[in-house]
């Protein structure tokens, strides 16, 4: 359950139209600029979990050189097991994406069975996920982890077009659209050296969706600029258990950002050698 969590937190906090609609014409305007800082949050609830699971994130993406760093709070909720594990219910975590790799920084309770793991980078080659014993099951990539892939994603998927009217977000006077998604358009829609890599991860989602679509809801400004996405799935799991989940980013400062930089070498550790 905690790998299609994931999943639909980085593969579907955006998504999109078709082209020459409003939202895709958005979306390209918006990859257009420099970069943007964006806030994200997430809700998930399920039959499985004896409360919500509920995750907020704060970055910067600088467009120009493909890089992102965010820092991420989630709280899971009051399982007694993961509690008295983690001496508590939140978990915050440091990520920075440079190019195709990504540096994670967790708590120190999550590394307690890894010496000389506590305040380290763990060095992840999203290109290479496939090939890292326990962690192919994701099916990852850049477009799939990356948060820069919000807007760019949204370009070319195509799908029916809602418009619901002038809503407010963050101050900025937007309409408010929402198109009707599938993964395979997804998947669809990514270059063609992302969707070998994308494959897996679509594949679950398309199983753990009963109606094989869910909605986006995108909110875009006066001046043709993505301020909110929120996606919204109800995805069926094996055993019966079900999960829906709601994923909002909001977007601002679209301009130059300072490029995030990986982390010092000392304080890298790389995963897969880890794991392997």
């Amino acid at each position: 359950m905690a790998v299609v969590a994931v999943l639909a937190f980085m593969l579907f906090g955006s998504g999109g139209a078709g082209v020459g609609s409003p939202i895709a014409q958005a979306a390209t305007l918006s990859t257009s600029t420099p970069g943007y800082r964006l806030h994200m949050s997430l809700e998930l609830t399920s039959s499985a979990l004896n409360g919500p699971v509920t995750a907020t994130g704060s970055g910067v993406v600088d467009i120009r050189d493909h890089a992102t760093s965010m820092s991420m709070s989630m709280n899971l909720g009051s399982d007694p097991d993961v509690t008295s594990q983690l001496g508590g219910a939140a978990i915050d975590a440091n990520i920075i994406i440079v190019g195709t790799t990504a540096y994670v920084k967790f708590p120190s309770a999550l590394l307690s069975s890894l010496p000389g793991a506590s305040g380290k980078w763990f060095k992840v080659d999203l290109g290479n996920l496939a090939g890292v014993p326990g962690l192919s099951s994701l099916g990852t990539s850049p477009s799939t982890a990356d948060p820069s892939e919000t807007l760019e994603s949204l370009r070319s998927v195509s799908g029916s077009i809602v418009d619901y009217g002038q809503a407010r977000v963050d101050g900025f006077a937007t309409t408010h659209y929402r198109a009707f998604l599938t993964a395979s358009r997804l998947l669809d829609s990514l270059p063609a050296s992302d969707q070998s890599l994308a494959k897996p991860a679509v594949s679950i989602l398309q199983q753990a969706l009963p109606g094989g679509e869910f909605p986006e809801d995108v909110w875009i400004d006066a001046h043709h600029l993505v301020r909110r996405v929120e996606t919204t799935l109800d995805m069926d799991l094996p055993g019966g258990q079900n999960i829906q989940e709601t994923v909002t980013v909001d977007l601002s400062d679209y301009g130059p950002q300072v490029p995030p930089a990986a982390p010092p070498a000392s304080k890298i550790l790389d995963l897969a050698k880890l794991v392997g």
